[in-house]
């Protein structure tokens, strides 16, 4: 489990460290350092499991808990002020509705649910890790080059580098936390977090297009979020469980789950912007290659 835990947390680590410097070399340092060592972790982790076929665990933490609520409050509080600041207001909408219905779900009925296994790995999502850990990285190393020519053609304005670098390396980390996640709720932090991280790339020029196209791409998946939100709700109201081998296991054994499916198959279908809501996914190349590619390739649709 100590290789899961550092796919997590090494990418956010390096995003800080990122956001912190401001030179090249350094950054391209860490770039290249960072990702050989995220992709070697992802194929260790592989080799570690890929034999067992799936493999459950525990990683019990109630302080983990009240820290994803925190995080995610404070997402919602930040939305809805972009949202007021550029006046998409369907933006704010959403985030004050799904937001306090998870954290009222969490502190009531979903207070009292116990977890099992927070953490489950198979060779589907260990397939997601290689996916993540080098086609990922690769795509990290690539914008070195690229951000630098990027600069170069945008000499005259604020280099926004170091935020760049920072939300791809996020992104590695918040999918990391998904494609091993069996606690819904905890998938739904992470999945968050890629939502986040989508809007300010997509965004990362602030013209008027790329704020246009950031909130298309934020106000789809915020409705996709919503409809993840509404799932977890009735598993756990109906279902008695947050866990999502368990939903798999009440579905063989004869039991309708068809309604929380149904709510998080549309949360799936709006992050991978399949149609109706495939647009979002064409207004993203308006942001820097790099972002592009970390959506298509690598992470989102995948998630």
């Amino acid at each position: 489990m100590g290789t899961i835990i550092f796919l997590i947390l090494f990418p956010l680590a390096v995003a800080v460290a990122l956001l912190i410097l401001k030179t090249d070399k350094p950054r391209d340092i860490i770039v290249i350092g960072g990702s050989a060592i995220i992709a070697v972790a992802s194929v260790i982790l592989v080799i570690q499991n890929f034999s067992s076929g799936g493999q459950y665990f525990e990683f019990h933490s109630e302080i983990i808990g009240y820290v994803m609520m925190g995080i995610e409050i404070c997402l919602a509080v930040l939305i809805f002020y972009l949202g007021i600041k550029y006046k998409k207001y369907l933006a704010c909408v959403l985030a004050a509705i799904q937001t306090p219905l998870l954290v009222w779900f969490e502190l009531t009925v979903g207070h009292k649910i116990e977890v099992a296994s927070n953490i489950y790995v198979d060779r589907l999502s260990l397939i997601m890790v290689l996916i993540i850990g080098i086609i990922g990285t690769l795509i990290c190393v690539y914008a070195i080059g690229y951000m630098k020519d990027f600069q170069h053609h945008h000499a005259g304005e604020k280099d926004r580098r170091p935020w760049f670098f920072f939300l791809l390396f996020l992104f590695l980390s918040a999918m990391f936390g998904i494609v091993v996640s069996n606690n819904l709720v905890w998938l739904y932090f992470f999945w968050e977090i890629t939502t986040l991280c989508s809007f300010f790339l997509i965004g990362f020029t602030k013209t008027d297009e790329a704020v246009r196209n950031s909130f298309r791409a934020l106000i789809m998946n915020l409705a996709g979020g919503l409809g993840f939100v509404i799932g977890i709700i009735i598993l756990g109201n109906y279902y008695g469980t947050l866990e999502l081998s368990q939903m798999l296991l009440i579905g063989t054994m004869g039991y309708s789950v068809a309604a929380p499916a149904i709510f998080l198959a549309f949360a799936g279908i709006t992050k991978a912007a399949q149609m109706p809501f495939n647009s979002w996914l064409l207004g993203a190349m308006i942001a820097p290659t790099p972002t592009s590619a970390l959506l298509h390739s690598s992470t989102m649709v995948k998630a």
